[in-house]
């Protein structure tokens, strides 16, 4: 189901795959290393209350809205820090929306699970650069995020001034590790609305403390069928 992409990570190593398929049993890499699949169920999940959106914009929004299908629980694209894994390289993943008018926007939710390592992450919202992430317009920290392959707890990070988007104008949603995570490994959950059109996604990699990218410390922009599962919303 998952469309053939333009990311060119280097296979990674057998010796990475089965270190880490004995560290999270269940847990399956694609052999580039940027998608995650869950083959057994989670034991236990995270259950949270949202908060409202009454009175919001859905600028864009790529969550179902059913209780127990909000995401797709067990498949998702790689967050991994420098140190998640012995020999893999740091992986970072970004999702893009265009709103179709001016808004403001004052809430970002993601479907995001945790593997391993700290439960923590940095989620941002950016600008565009030539169809690739740009420059941090806002930044948040997420933690106590839920198991990976459990449904369905968002991530939801609110910013009551706002941050001012543009009509037509491409924007990202970017989910990254820092030096407070460095060996958090996670996966950001596919959408579980629309399987049939293509959507913009991003994904970084560098190999400077372990593993190997086809392209080092860079952005490299593909189409992903299905999409990320998060949501924009403000006035």
């Amino acid at each position: 189901m998952i469309k053939k992409t333009l990311l060119t990570l280097t296979v990674l190593t057998l010796a990475s795959l089965t270190a880490f398929a004995a560290t999270k049993d269940g847990i399956v890499l694609s052999k580039d290393g940027r998608m995650v699949t869950a083959t057994k169920p989670a034991t236990a999940s995270v259950k949270r209350t949202d908060s409202s959106d009454a009175g919001l914009v859905k600028i864009y929004n790529s969550l179902s809205i059913y209780a127990k299908a909000t995401y797709w629980c067990c498949s998702g694209y790689t967050i991994a820090g420098p140190a998640a894994v012995s020999g893999f390289p740091e992986i970072w993943t970004a999702a893009a929306f265009t709103p179709s008018a001016n808004h403001t926007v004052t809430k970002i939710k993601v479907g995001v699970g945790l593997i391993q390592g700290t439960n923590s992450l940095v989620l941002s919202l950016y600008s565009d650069s030539n169809g690739l992430p740009g420059t941090a317009l806002q930044t948040w920290t997420i933690s106590a995020l839920p198991t990976f392959r459990s449904c369905c707890v968002v991530e939801t990070k609110v910013d009551r001034a706002g941050i001012a988007v543009t009509g037509g104008t491409q924007y990202w949603v970017v989910l990254q590790t820092d030096t407070n995570d460095t060996n958090a490994f996670a996966a950001w959950n596919v959408n579980d609305t629309d399987e049939v059109d293509p959507a913009p996604v991003a994904q970084y990699c560098s190999a400077d403390q372990g593993g190997s990218c086809g392209t080092n410390d860079a952005w490299t922009a593909f189409q992903a069928q299905p999409g990320l599962a998060f949501a924009i919303l403000g006035q």
